[in-house]
């Protein structure tokens, strides 16, 4: 039993590289990335409801998202040709190598890669969740999109710099200083 978590996670995982994929097929493509959220959402819920949480599934639950935030966003860009601003992509760079650059940190300072569930990044996921089918649907992603996910991912940075150590479940920077 203590392991559902994990199996709707590899679920998300497998799924989320079938998300790459999906060249023609846009219903298909939304059915899949809302199963993905949908699982996202039971696996945390499982986990921390009935206490089932491991540090295998905080990684692979990391893993899941990275894959399948990277698969919804280029398969989206690939196949549906959005109109991006030009500060939008460099935004997203931005993220990302900041985001790799956290990953480099933890792997360094804690002996392990990983993504830290803070309140920012939390929120971060659910405005690319709701952003990217959207943004299909409009045609191009609005600016202010960019700015929580930047902002958490440097408030993640700022996180991993001064922690001693490494809690993936810390809510925010202010949580650590207490």
């Amino acid at each position: 039993m203590k392991n559902i978590p994990n199996y709707i996670t590899l679920v998300r995982l497998v799924l989320s590289v079938l998300l790459f994929f999906i060249t023609n097929n846009w219903i298909l493509f939304l059915v899949i990335y809302f199963v993905c959220g949908i699982s996202d959402v039971l696996d945390g819920f499982f986990a921390r409801t009935f206490k089932w949480q491991t540090k295998t599934g905080a990684r692979l639950d990391s893993l899941a998202d990275f894959i399948f935030f990277f698969a919804a966003f280029f398969r989206m860009l690939l196949s549906y040709r959005l109109t991006i601003p030009v500060p939008i992509i460099l935004g997203a760079l931005l993220i990302a190598l900041i985001r790799f650059f956290n990953l480099h940190i933890t792997r360094k300072k804690f002996g392990m890669p990983g993504i830290l569930h803070t309140i920012g990044n939390k929120l971060s996921g659910i405005i690319f969740f709701f952003a990217c089918p959207a943004a299909v649907i409009l045609g191009y992603i609005p600016l202010w999109v960019i700015f929580i996910p930047l902002i958490s991912s440097l408030e993640e940075t700022m996180i991993l710099f001064k922690a001693d150590i490494y809690n993936p479940d810390i809510r925010s920077f202010y949580h650590l200083l207490k």
